[in-house]
């Protein structure tokens, strides 16, 4: 039963060419970026900038470049 629904396609043909199979473009690399990479990255340069306000210490990427 489970097989009926995840058994591969063939691929299809339009006008005699091959359709090729689908697969993740650099738009699709990118959404994936903003969706997941940079929120964690937001949250935690926001940590280590109330991290540097409470003890005083820098501890975030930007002391890298101060």
């Amino acid at each position: 039963m489970v097989q009926r629904f995840f058994k591969a396609r063939p691929i299809a043909k339009v006008l005699g060419h091959d359709i090729d199979k689908p697969k993740l473009t650099m738009a699709g690399w990118r959404l994936i970026f903003l969706y997941l990479a940079l929120p964690f990255m937001l949250i935690g340069a926001l940590f280590d900038f109330f991290i540097q306000l409470s003890t005083g210490h820098c501890v975030g990427v930007w002391c890298l470049f101060s």
